[in-house]
């Protein structure tokens, strides 16, 4: 009889080596094995790939680092005994809430996101996302993990990263190239056509508007003697930095109609020095301010060639108490108004001097933060208006604007921005896409309606902001608060640049699609980047450039749109409004020529 059951066992033994376990099909990122000491902690016996940072092998119940949006599988030597599972892990072994277990039942198996699977024998694959990690984390709990029969002994830590943002910006498969237009700017912030003309205009941060004409730069209009000087940093070179100077500029929608008050006019947003009380103060209480914003009005010559330069008109200005996040973008809607992105003020968070106690951006006592919405003619020339003239005598405010009669500055179209730095009104519909600078985690592309509140600085994004933290927090549903439309995280870069809705011909396969981008993955080295978003799902894809598809390898400063509903990138190889570097480049459909090689500008 012993023979006989030493006989089975040895059968069963074999047979065990040849029986292949549940295949899991999926490809991982990351996986690893635990052995264990006993029943008193796991042991990490091996990982792949060899290279990964992860733990040191050998280590008993190590903490281990995991990703958002990465695939893993684990693999448990002793399962039968040692079965894993994944919680939300408590002090107490008691208080523990389990999502995920090795032949158990766990409260996030069920969901397609995570695609747990499990094939039987000791094998485990899921994917880490946004909802497992929320789960991991209630009440105050950690992402961990366990031993289900020792669950008291052997149990450790994740420690997640990839913050706030799971997935990843990955290149799409719209072949396009970069056609050069014209080089030799400083730093190219924004550019459009002049109404019922094709041709283009391109505004220089360093103070200039030049007309293209022919591949060649004509000066259109000089505003340098109006700007503060220019550079932070004060060595006025390749490497200085600014986020003043000549900021945006806008045609009057009647600008070529002699029957009509805005025929010739153009309005410009500039970097001034502090000169005397602004039609929007703020109260500082210690530091200066920086500068003051200025929107003016100016009239071309009769012939259409430049500027009148003592036609200048001011319109409003507006306290800046430090040098960043000033917005800038002009633009008219289809309803005939001109619209104006002023960002929180600067610093950092919406706090400092400047900023009062609760910020800027939730203010709707400063135009800080927010969107406006005027008529900019001199009110005599529209006497039978029903808008109403503004406090200073210099323009109208719509009758509409969502906060005249109420409480709140009567301009504001739209609030809650921290640096809504370009804007444009899609060409069928006049929506108001509004693309929104993030904080140190989110940025943001937002659909801006009358009235509306977007967050800042109470949110970053979809996230929680705690201007007083160092952390994201997690997603935050406010009926009173708009969520962007689209979103991505500083994986992917530090500065959005806004873009338009493509109506073009020339890459047929972007449209009606917002195309944008980011201003570089980082300060020390150009890298920006190309963008194309479905506004419907918010996916984000990555544009790139030849056959080979290569990134851009410039600093993206703007986009422009000219009347066929074709796009340009403002770019450069320098950080800041200096040298002649900056260049201008349609973008094409891949085989269009001449093209401009990735990273090159200013031959």
């Amino acid at each position: 009889m012993l023979c006989l059951r030493f006989k089975l066992l040895l059968t069963l033994l074999v047979f065990s080596l040849f029986v292949t376990a549940p295949v899991l099909a999926q490809d991982v990122d990351l996986a690893w094995t635990f052995g264990n000491v006993g029943s008193s902690s796991y042991r990490l016996d091996a990982y792949d790939p060899p290279g990964a940072v992860f733990g040191a092998l050998g280590a008993s119940d190590p903490t281990l680092p995991l990703e958002l949006g990465m695939r893993y599988q684990v693999r448990v030597i002793n399962y039968q005994m040692h079965p894993l599972e994944i919680l939300a892990k408590a002090a107490s072994a008691g208080q523990d809430m389990v999502l995920l277990s090795m032949g158990g039942n766990g409260s996030f198996q069920s969901d397609p996101d995570v695609n747990w699977q499990d094939n039987g024998s000791g094998t485990v694959q899921f994917t880490l996302t946004q909802a497992l990690y929320n789960a991991m984390i209630v009440g105050g709990r950690n992402p961990g993990y366990r031993c289900r029969p020792h669950m008291f002994t052997m149990r450790g830590d994740f420690e997640v990263t990839g913050f706030p943002i799971a997935s990843r910006i990955h290149p799409g498969d719209v072949p396009v190239e970069l056609q050069e237009v014209v080089s030799g700017l400083a730093a190219p912030v924004d550019l459009k056509p002049a109404p019922g003309s094709d041709e283009l205009y391109v505004a220089d941060q360093a103070g200039v508007i030049y007309r293209i004409q022919n591949g060649v730069l004509q000066p259109f209009l000089d505003v340098r003697d109006r700007l503060v000087a220019l550079g932070i940093r004060g060595t006025h070179d390749d490497n200085d930095y600014d986020e003043r100077g000549l900021l945006g500029f806008s045609f009057h929608p009647d600008f070529t109609n002699p029957r009509r008050p805005g025929y010739g006019h153009i309005y410009t947003h500039t970097s001034e020095p502090v000169q005397g009380p602004a039609d929007f103060p703020v109260i500082m209480e210690t530091d200066p301010l920086n500068h003051q914003g200025v929107i003016l009005e100016w009239r071309v010559t009769p012939g259409g060639q430049g500027v009148e330069p003592d036609s200048v008109r001011e319109i409003l200005r507006v306290d800046q108490p430090q040098f960043n996040h000033n917005g800038g973008a002009l633009a008219f809607g289809q309803d005939g108004y001109l619209y104006i992105a002023l960002g929180d003020g600067g610093a950092a968070n919406d706090q400092g001097d400047g900023h009062g106690p609760d910020g800027n951006g939730q203010n709707l006592h400063t135009v800080l933060g927010s969107i406006l919405r005027i008529d900019p003619l001199r009110p005599e020339t529209t006497p039978l208006s029903r808008d109403t003239v503004s406090a200073n005598g210099a323009y109208r405010i719509p009758w509409d604007n969502p906060f005249v009669g109420i409480d709140g500055i009567d301009e504001i179209y739209a609030y809650g921005f921290r640096n809504p730095y370009r804007f444009s009104f899609d060409r069928l519909s006049d929506m108001l896409l509004v693309a929104d600078v993030g904080q140190d985690y989110v940025e943001e592309i937002n659909i801006v309606r009358k009235g509306g509140n977007y967050g800042w600085h109470v949110k970053e994004g979809t996230f929680l902001f705690d201007p007083e933290g160092l952390e994201i927090g997690l997603p935050w549903l406010d009926p009173n608060l708009i969520d962007p439309v689209a979103q991505y995280d500083h994986d992917d870069g530090l500065s959005v640049i806004g873009g338009f809705m493509y109506y073009g011909r020339s890459v047929p396969e972007l449209r009606a699609q917002y195309v944008f981008g980011d201003f570089s993955t980082g300060f020390s080295a150009p890298g920006g980047r190309l963008f194309y978003a479905d506004l419907l799902s918010g996916e984000i894809r990555e544009l790139r450039f030849g056959q080979d598809k290569q990134p851009m390898q410039l600093f993206l400063k703007g986009l422009g749109q000219d009347s066929d509903g074709e796009i340009y990138v403002l770019a450069g190889s320098t950080l800041g409004p200096f040298g002649t570097q900056g260049t201008v480049m349609k973008l094409v459909g891949a085989g269009d020529s001449p093209l401009v090689e990735p990273g090159a500008s200013g031959r």
